[in-house]
């Protein structure tokens, strides 16, 4: 009888622990930013937004990019971290397109390509424009919200499958992988 009270009063302490991390983490987090809005400077490379819900995908960089990087073979090095994330940008960028075509909304596509047509403002660093990017498009329209989650395993499985112009490259992969002829 006494292990059950011990064990209950380890969870009730573990419950207050996690509680007060959690309440530690939301309030750290950056300032929210719309489409339409500068990006907020600050620690972190997303930037989710306020008026359109939590963004429930986990942020590219730097965890995704690492775990693509170690299923092709690739050391993460700043030279491939940088080239991955020039080609991954330019991917969603290609989706993104497709999809103010798709809805008509010329006015949210000439608004991303003021943007981030470039790699985004002088301020803005690289690794943070395809997570930036996803913002963007989270807050322009809720339908992209599923298309966004389904999207990126598809993006993972394209970056590491046998197909990945990834493989391509022994050494260090070179920057403007997208625009290299297969």
């Amino acid at each position: 009888m006494m292990a059950f009270f011990l064990l209950l009063a380890v969870i009730v302490v573990l419950w207050f622990v996690v509680t007060a991390v959690r309440g530690k983490r939301e309030a750290a987090a950056p300032p929210a930013w719309t489409p339409d809005e500068e990006p907020v400077t600050g620690p972190g490379p997303s930037r989710h937004v306020a008026g359109a819900g939590a963004r429930d995908i986990p942020s590219l960089y730097p965890d995704f990019y690492h775990g693509v990087l170690f299923a092709v073979g690739k050391e993460a090095s700043p030279q491939n971290l940088l080239a991955l994330i020039e080609y991954v940008g330019q991917m969603v960028t290609a989706n993104a397109v497709g999809w103010f075509h798709q809805t008509g909304d010329m006015q949210a596509y000439e608004r991303f390509m003021d943007r981030f047509r470039g790699g985004g403002g002088d301020e803005q660093k690289l690794e943070t424009i395809p997570d930036d990017m996803i913002d963007f498009l989270w807050a322009w329209r809720p339908s992209t919200h599923q298309a966004l989650r389904d999207w990126i395993p598809e993006l993972q499985d394209a970056l590491t499958g046998p197909d990945s112009r990834l493989w391509r490259f022994p050494g260090e992969l070179p920057f403007g992988i997208w625009s290299m002829e297969d």
